[in-house]
């Protein structure tokens, strides 16, 4: 450290002269403190609790494999288990990388799930269940959901229209499961139809202009 005898004062740094008066300063033998101290690297928190899951993952799927491998007369049922860690571990990575955005992140999740639970019911036999009721109440539920976040959040229109309205289309699927007649009752499928129509002619009405100058800016048109 230096020190100043005219302005009776210590300066910190490297400079010859008093920044205050300009005379020149002298050398002192106290020892200079750190402008910018070095902070210590802080250990993440999280990083025990991840190894420890991913461990945990990785155990449970051997196990199994192993068990299912020695008594096959059960079926392959391991293929479920593994199944469902890496759905799981899916969907940590998704919120991890959309954490930002929850709207995404919902609607990321909402399609994990689906593909999950239509590839259980496709392991166990097919019985319909995944699209007869699960996929109708996720999607209905989904764009309740989202549009209550939008207004709880006061999200600007743009950032939650696109995602309430590519929900709303996607609700519109079970109208292809109807004429198949592939589900065992159309009742889930009408109540997610009507609401996606509802949403998309809400949109419309009330958020035409803005609608199409937000897709006219994400499609650079």
């Amino acid at each position: 450290m230096k020190y100043c005898e005219k302005c009776k004062a210590n300066v910190v740094g490297t400079a010859t002269y008093c920044p205050l008066c300009q005379n020149k300063l002298v050398i002192t033998e106290i020892k200079d403190d750190e402008i910018f101290p070095v902070l210590p690297p802080t250990k993440d928190r999280y990083s025990l609790l991840f190894k420890v899951l991913t461990f945990f993952s990785l155990a449970v799927s051997i196990l199994s494999i192993t068990i299912n491998f020695l008594q096959p007369r059960e079926g392959w049922w391991s293929i479920l288990v593994v199944g469902t860690l890496g759905c799981v571990w899916l969907s940590v990575v998704v919120a991890i990388i959309k954490h930002r955005n929850i709207l995404k992140y919902l609607l990321y999740q909402i399609l994990i799930i689906l593909l999950f639970t239509i590839f259980v019911d496709y392991r166990i036999g097919w019985y319909g269940w995944s699209i007869t009721y699960v996929l109708p109440i996720i999607f209905t539920g989904a764009m309740i959901v989202m549009y209550s976040l939008s207004k709880i959040l006061k999200l600007e229109t743009g950032d939650y229209m696109i995602y309430l309205l590519l929900d709303a289309l996607f609700g519109i699927i079970p109208i292809i499961f109807i004429g198949s007649d592939i589900v065992q009752t159309d009742i889930p499928s009408m109540i997610c139809i009507i609401a996606s129509i509802v949403s998309v002619t809400a949109l419309i009405v009330f958020e035409g202009r803005n609608m199409y100058h937000e897709l006219k800016r994400r499609l650079h048109v």
